[in-house]
């Protein structure tokens, strides 16, 4: 089917968020990577699956939007079965990951911890080095899959991160030698993954969507939002109508300017994913508020705290009372919302799907809270 489809698969815990899209005929991206905590598949990988895919062929690019644990789980196992995909991130990440780019071990440096993610980025690579391609970096403004053929105009821009965001992180990268500059009293300021995520813009043919990742405002337009507004070349004119919303709808995310410049209020859909941990519950209600003023529609992957974890054996909790007293069971509550628009059909307006824990937010819903 010739579809330009938006699937936001959600975790509700620690598990993750991806996106995958279909952007007409047989052409496929994704965007991040999640796991199943019983199965430990890519969700990605297993939608995919479940919607007929060829992933061997019909995948044309993954994206990694930055590196932190909840966008990168099963990113590999997502990469090695999509053997005609192109892998583009941002160079942009912690330091673990930067040594791993360069062709450094990390595990050999005292200095820096083992990850998870970090050992996910390592085997990343290795595919790509055996199927003697090339990494695609991303920086801001630059094209990174483009499609005309058959009535079908596709093109995927970077809107982040920035030159500036780039020059910092060398900044950062420069902390590694500082013990070879015992008297170098520069500060160094180390920000977070999510300050330098990758924002894309997608458009098929006359429909633009924009998937915000995690990327958070920042009070000048060198960084974050703002200086997508005040410095992107290639943002479109036609205004998006669907908006992968960031951050799990946190304050730290929100841009009134986006909203206003980026956007048709008046046929707007907003997806998202929450966050439930611990006392962390992402979006608050406040937030969500706000998003039901500048949308059409709202969508949710999951939401609310499920029931008591099952009880463990007397063994295990006497293991983690003695090693662990503080773990926690994270919570794992899957959904996919899934808008699409038939590109053959009459009415080119988005139309929607949802699975599992999925649902549609209303006034009536966020007044519960």
């Amino acid at each position: 089917m010739n579809y330009f489809r938006v699937s936001l698969i959600g975790t509700g815990g620690g598990y993750g968020e991806s996106v995958v899209m279909q952007l007409g005929a047989n052409n496929w991206m994704v965007i991040d990577s999640c796991l199943d905590p019983v199965t430990k598949e890519s969700l990605p990988l297993q939608y995919l699956k479940s919607q007929g895919v060829n992933v061997a062929s019909d995948v044309k690019l993954i994206v990694c939007s930055h590196w932190h644990n909840d966008h990168i789980l099963g990113m590999d196992s997502l990469l090695d079965e999509c053997r005609s995909a192109s892998f583009s991130l941002a160079i942009t990440s912690d330091k673990e990951k930067f040594l791993e780019f360069i062709g450094l071990d990390s595990r050999q440096d005292k200095l820096l911890a083992k990850t998870s993610s970090t050992d996910i980025m390592a085997k990343c690579l290795q595919i790509v080095s055996q199927r003697k391609t090339s990494v695609k970096t991303i920086v801001q403004d630059r094209l990174l899959f483009n499609l005309s053929q058959n009535n079908l105009d596709v093109k995927v821009f970077a809107l982040s991160p920035s030159d500036a965001v780039i020059s910092e992180f060398g900044t950062e990268v420069s902390e590694l030698i500082k013990d070879y500059t015992p008297n170098s009293n520069r500060k160094i300021i180390v920000r977070t993954p999510n300050e330098k995520c990758v924002v894309l813009q997608v458009s098929v043919n006359e429909h633009t969507v924009i998937l915000g990742g995690d990327l958070e405002t920042s009070p000048d337009n060198k960084h974050g939002w703002l200086c997508i507004l005040d410095n992107c070349n290639c943002v479109l004119n036609n205004k998006a109508s669907l908006f992968k919303i960031p951050h799990h709808g946190s304050e730290n995310a929100y841009e009134e300017r986006v909203w206003r410049e980026l956007f048709d209020n008046t046929l707007l859909i907003g997806q998202l994913s929450p966050f439930m941990h611990g006392k962390v519950c992402l979006p608050t209600k406040d937030m969500l508020t706000k998003f039901l003023e500048k949308v059409k529609h709202l969508y949710i992957t999951s939401y609310g705290r499920q029931n008591r974890p099952k009880k463990r054996e007397r063994s295990m909790e006497k293991a983690i009372q003695k090693f662990n007293p503080t773990l926690k069971e994270v919570q794992y509550q899957k959904g996919i919302v899934e808008n699409y628009i038939d590109l053959d059909g009459v009415d080119k307006k988005w139309a929607i799907r949802l699975y599992d824990k999925a649902f549609e937010i209303d006034p009536e819903f966020v007044n519960g809270l």
